[in-house]
């Protein structure tokens, strides 16, 4: 097709959103209507996935070692665990260290707990233990437990569960609800298409009869649509960025602002989406409209 065949057909293709201005607005009004809903479950879904990687990194699985043995042998044995498969970081915390820690997280009152060992210091060394997947957490904890110099395992499993429940669920509820959006989007379009098709059907048929090309019968439509879908993607995108920026204002004092994922980590990754998304259901909802009319009707002469 020649660069001044694209031209006109472009321009054909402006001008059919203009004549069909009231429907344009309409289909535009929907898309960002299923677009703002996407994106709302997109940035609930980043937002919990973010509370749920901090309570991940709190999953924290304690090893205990053997009596008996020296720091150097039981940092051997952290090297060990670190290298283990799923193993995220593996953090050695001598005896002393995890009696520290264990005093400043009780308080003064805790010392009288310990003056009985006279100084001695009952702890064991420990490695702190993160891991990158959950769902292999029991396999993990079964792994850790057969290094040798490992005497016990504490593991938060039923917290860890739990978050990899959530996390699961949100992914299959994100999943199913883009999902049917975006089938929404293309019904959205090929209905508009659909609809400027049928006021142009004499126009289609004559071009037809004098031998213009399907493609070229199509390119218009195509045009429109994704000009539709590329303006919904636009706009839909100033109102999020308002609607998020109002929301962390109204809770700016709270703690959950503190932890929200901040609009520019996912501006652009959303943007490419919601672009992609228009052309796409533009471009497809065109073809299906025009489809099945080019195939079995574009090609009558019809006179009005």
């Amino acid at each position: 097709m020649k660069l001044r065949s694209i031209k006109y057909l472009t321009v054909e293709g402006l001008k059919n959103m203009w004549v069909n201005r009231l429907m344009s607005i309409a289909s535009i009004a929907v898309l960002i209507a299923c677009m703002l809903l996407m994106g709302a479950a997109i940035i609930f879904s980043l937002n919990v996935d973010k509370a749920l990687g901090v309570l991940r990194d709190q999953s924290i699985v304690m090893v205990y070692m053997q009596d008996g043995r020296s720091e150097v042998e039981n940092k051997a044995t952290a090297n060990t665990i670190r290298d283990l498969d799923n193993v995220k970081e593996a953090t050695f915390v001598p005896q002393a260290e995890g009696l520290e820690s264990l005093l400043d997280t009780f308080g003064e009152d805790a010392e009288s707990l310990f003056t009985f060992v006279e100084g001695e210091n009952p702890l064991p060394d420990a490695v702190q233990v993160k891991l990158d997947d959950l769902n292999r957490f029991d396999a993990t904890v079964s792994a850790i437990q057969k290094v040798e110099g490992v005497d016990s395992v504490n593991s938060m499993r039923e917290t860890a569960m739990r978050v990899n429940s959530i996390s699961r669920l949100i992914n299959i509820a994100g999943f199913w609800i883009i999902g049917l959006l975006i089938i929404t989007a293309l019904v959205i379009i090929s209905n508009t298409i659909r609809i400027t098709m049928n006021s142009r059907k004499l126009e289609i048929s004559i071009m037809k009869a004098v031998g213009a090309t399907n493609n070229f019968i199509r390119f218009p439509f195509v045009v429109e649509g994704v000009v539709l879908g590329v303006a919904a993607a636009g706009i839909t995108m100033v109102i999020i960025y308002f609607v998020y920026k109002a929301v962390l204002g109204a809770i700016q004092e709270s703690m959950m602002t503190q932890g929200a994922v901040p609009f520019t980590s996912f501006m652009w990754p959303l943007l490419g989406i919601f672009l992609l998304l228009g052309v796409l259901a533009g471009a497809i909802g065109s073809l299906i409209s025009l489809g099945k009319y080019l195939r079995k009707e574009g090609s009558e002469f019809r006179a009005y």
